[in-house]
């Protein structure tokens, strides 16, 4: 019984020294001052989606989407989704580019104003592809957007699409114009 009385003593302290502990941790991270927010995230009032300069790869065009900052100091991340589109009312042409950086974490980019941050959008030729299989058809543009940053934007590109299978590739943003 008393063997009993010793251990129960003995956990009680050993609780109390991890309560103090605990509370003295949060005491101190408490303590600490916050950071400071100095600017939010990018707006899509703030910024401009233009077409950069593209460059030829073994069956594959990238050009560059670029995001211009118009406004005040912004945050902006993440993939923007990209759509071929045909005509005045934008109907859509093939499937939306495909995401090729899943898994992949964004990388948090600071812009400033007149400052840009862009992604190559790939654009495989589709005459690589069998008829068959791509049914390949004329885009006059893209429309972008990348949620919430910028809202979707019309850029004329003149580009041939697949309509069966994805023949557009899209990632994440890096800091530029040159979308690499």
């Amino acid at each position: 019984m008393v063997q009993m009385k010793r251990f129960m003593v003995a956990v009680a302290l050993v609780a109390t020294v991890i309560m103090i502990a605990t509370a003295a941790e949060v005491v101190t991270l408490g303590a600490a001052p916050a950071p400071r927010i100095v600017d939010g995230n990018c707006r899509p009032a703030q910024l401009a989606v233009t077409l950069g300069t593209p460059q030829g790869t073994a069956g594959t065009i990238y050009y560059p989407i670029v995001f211009t900052d118009h406004g005040g100091a912004c945050w902006i991340w993440g993939v923007p989704a990209i759509h071929a589109v045909v005509g005045k009312y934008h109907r859509p042409q093939g499937p939306v580019a495909t995401n090729m950086s899943r898994g992949a974490m964004p990388v948090r980019h600071r812009l400033v104003r007149g400052g840009a941050v862009s992604v190559g959008f790939g654009v495989a030729e589709s005459g690589n592809y069998p008829p068959s299989a791509c049914r390949a058809r004329n885009a006059s543009g893209v429309v972008v957007s990348l949620a919430p940053f910028a809202s979707a934007t019309y850029v004329t590109l003149r580009i041939s699409v697949c309509t069966r299978l994805a023949s557009t590739r899209t990632q994440l943003i890096v800091a530029g114009r040159t979308g690499a």
